[in-house]
Formats: structure tokens, sequence, C-alpha cells
């Protein structure tokens, strides 16, 4: 019996409020002198270097292209919530000249998508974890023909390790702690958990990763293996990695393959 194709999440769920409020990272829209990291990690793992001409597919905010831009690269971003584009063309206005000439934002569709050959290095960060597998296996191989045959796809999504087990645990070790410092807030009058008792352990004993606007849009998430095994089969070379920037010993010791955030760098078979 052939499975029936889950529906792809409507881009008016993207809106204007998503890219003001929800999406992680607006508080370095303003912070010139400060690198949002995600920016670093994904100029790591995709080898990107001045002169590159970079693919920022689902750019949000547009802050990738502009920041690579910056790095003397040329940049397109593309995604296809119209709020996103606007955002972005609106935001790439605060920087010179000669950095908006290296930057191009379009509004575009799964299905419009259909360059060959063109970027050294398609970047695709946190924003599988949005899309059905469906829509995966038709995006990632238009991925490969867009790529030069050097040409590098670098992935960021969040680690379903890390939400069903390390953050878990964490809270769990934590649990003394967050006892006494919850009654010291309560005592002190300070405790914003002091409407019920109920409300009060709930706070105590909250265990599982916490729901967001943003994290309830989180469809397809995946373990380090899975990922690296969906693109093996679409004819990739792969590289996975995860990150944690956590600093506790629990996070150190785990972020192998418990690190909050996945990273993976593929290479076209040809």
């Amino acid at each position: 019996m052939e499975q029936k194709e889950l529906p792809s999440l409507r881009s008016e769920l993207y809106d204007k409020d998503y890219y003001r409020k929800s999406l992680p990272g607006i508080e370095y829209l303003n912070r010139t002198d400060v690198v949002d990291p995600v920016i670093e990690e994904t100029i790591h793992f995709g080898g990107i270097k001045a002169g590159d001409h970079v693919l920022d597919f689902g750019t949000g905010r547009g802050t990738l292209p502009i920041a690579l831009a910056r790095r003397n690269c040329t940049a397109l971003g593309v995604d296809f919530s119209q709020d996103a584009i606007d955002f972005a063309r609106e935001y790439v206005k605060r920087f010179p000249q000669d950095i908006q000439n290296r930057v191009e934002f379009r509004r575009m569709e799964m299905s419009e998508f259909n360059l060959e050959n063109q970027f050294d290095v398609i970047v695709f960060n946190q924003v599988y974890e949005h899309l059905h597998d469906w829509e995966l296996e038709i995006l990632i191989p238009k991925f490969k023909r867009a790529l030069k045959p050097t040409g590098t796809l670098v992935i960021s999504t969040p680690n379903l390790n890390y939400i069903r087990y390390l953050y878990p645990l964490k809270r769990i070790l934590e649990l003394p702690f967050k006892i006494v410092k919850e009654i010291s807030r309560l005592l002190r009058r300070k405790s914003k958990h002091a409407s019920s008792l109920s409300a009060f352990l709930k706070e105590i004993f909250k265990i599982a990763y916490p729901e967001s606007e943003h994290t309830l849009l989180h469809i397809n998430l995946q373990t380090p293996r899975s990922i690296r095994r969906f693109l093996e089969r679409q004819g990739f070379q792969v590289y996975v990695e995860c990150v944690d920037r956590h600093k506790n010993l629990l996070s150190l010791f785990m972020r192998s393959w418990w690190g909050e955030t996945i990273w993976l760098s593929g290479k076209p078979l040809r």
C-alpha cells in the first residue's frame, strides 16, 4: 500500500511575527560587534572562503548571506516565505553598498529551484527539520545538481538524541539545585510559579525539552546516524559532527552523538 504524503507546512506559518519574535538569533540583529556562533560554524563546516558563491536555502532573516558578503563572498538567499524575503531585503539596507551588491534575495518555492552547477557551497541551516522526507527526496538531488563538482552542502539541524536523552538527563541531575532555587524564590516572593502548588511543582519537575512556537514547526527531527544515512542515499560523501555550546561536564562528555546541534558537510559523488 502506497504511503500518503503528508502536506507541506504552509508559508503563512512563517510570517512577520515569526521572524521578529520566534526565530532564534534575533539578539544578533543589532550587534555588529558580535558574530552569531551559527555563522562561524557554517563557515567552518562549509569550508567557506572569500570569493565563494554561496546559496543560503531557507535564508530567513538573511543574516548569513550578509555576513558572508562582508567576508567577500557573493551570496544568494532564497526562502518560500515572502515575509522572510521582505525582512532580509529591508535588513540588508543597513549595510554599505558594496555589501548589498554581493547579496541577492529571492522568494522561491522548492519546485522553482532548478539551478545547475553554480554554487561552491549550499547552506541548509535549521531547515531540514521543517520538511518531510518526501520533500527532502526532491530537494536534496536539486542541491546536488546546483553544486559545482567540488562544492559542499552544509546542513545544521536539531539533534533528536539531545531532545530525547541529554536535555532530560541534565534536568534530572540539576533537580536538587532547581528545588533549592525555586524554594528560595518563593520565600523571597519572586517566584513566577507561585499561583498554585501544581504550577510550582510543575516548574520544579519540568524535565522534557521545552516547546515553543518555533519548535512546534519541527516535523522531521533526526539523529546523526539517520541524517548521515539519508544523505548517503542521496549520493553524498558525508561528514557529521555534533556541536553543543553548553559548558557542563555532561555536554562535554556526550556531545559527540548527543550534542544539541547536528552539523553535516556533504560532497556530491559524481
